[in-house]
């Protein structure tokens, strides 16, 4: 630097001058570009601990397919004995029946019409339905929610209109309650025939 500086033919005061004018040069380019930099590494370390976590994730998931695919075909044969046109009888008993079981004081029991949004998906539709309350204690209500998430039936409670009865007490209101059944796979088209071969 100094051999540097005396090929200039400065004198020393300028000399100074152009060493303090490079460190202040040098001190701002670092803060300009370095420091800003410097939590680059914690956040860097971050994300690869993410990554690690996801990909931890991901591969516990992955083990876990043959337990999935025995879950599927359970699923699969699990409410195939149900033909369609019984699915609303057997939701219906079934409500009754837990009703019953819970001391729960139904004012009725009602089918909501399917529409065509009725469908969740592929392999599943839904029936909904609506069960009125009479005076009911919020302790045989909650055993009634319990015994219909227990239940075989992939039921759930879509809307629920709970209001205290006059004298304070117990409940009355609604519950819309949505079950889902699983469609019959649709029949497989018969693979077409071959041409017969073209006589000459």
């Amino acid at each position: 630097m100094i051999q540097f500086l005396d090929k200039l033919h400065l004198r020393p005061q300028e000399k100074r001058l152009v060493v303090l004018s490079l460190a202040v040069l040098f001190v701002v380019i670092n803060l300009w570009l370095v420091w800003p930099h410097f939590t680059d590494a914690g956040r860097i370390r971050e994300d690869l601990t993410k990554a690690e976590k996801t990909i931890t994730t991901y591969r516990t998931e992955l083990e876990r397919t043959n337990e999935y695919r025995a879950r599927l075909v359970a699923l699969k044969s699990t409410g195939a004995d149900v033909l369609p046109e019984d699915r609303a009888n057997t939701l219906m008993s079934a409500i009754q029946n837990y009703v019953l079981q819970n001391g729960v004081s139904s004012a009725g029991l009602s089918l909501v019409p399917r529409t065509a949004r009725g469908r969740t998906n592929e392999f599943f539709e839904e029936q909904a339905l609506t069960l009125r309350l009479n005076a009911t204690g919020p302790e045989e209500l909650v055993n009634f929610l319990v015994a219909v998430a227990s239940s075989e039936l992939v039921i759930r409670v879509k809307e629920l209109d709970l209001r205290r009865d006059p004298s304070q007490t117990k409940l009355t209101g609604s519950l819309k309650l949505i079950a889902s059944f699983q469609k019959k796979p649709p029949a497989k088209p018969a693979p077409p025939r071959p041409a017969a071969p073209a006589k000459s």
